[in-house]
């Protein structure tokens, strides 16, 4: 799979706005921001970024989630 920069902001704004809509919003927001907002060079294609920037915003999705897993386990564990 080929890999891109994007900004942080960009990745952030996604991972937010699973939290209030879910995955298929999500999925639909960020085929569209690709579509209309971002240009492919010689060897790219729409697929790639997309499916590089949903992986991203997954990872970023779930890191959040188990840091709040980890930091409840450990409250519990204190209790």
């Amino acid at each position: 799979m080929k890999e891109f920069y994007w900004n942080e902001e960009t990745i952030d704004y996604f991972a937010e706005l699973y939290d209030l809509n879910g995955w298929a919003h999500v999925s639909q927001r960020i085929f569209s921001f690709v579509l209309n907002e971002c240009d492919v060079q010689d060897d790219e294609t729409y697929q790639d970024l997309f499916n590089d920037l949903i992986v991203k915003v997954e990872y970023k999705i779930l890191k959040e989630e188990n840091e709040w897993i980890e930091a409840n386990l450990q409250e519990k564990e204190l209790d």
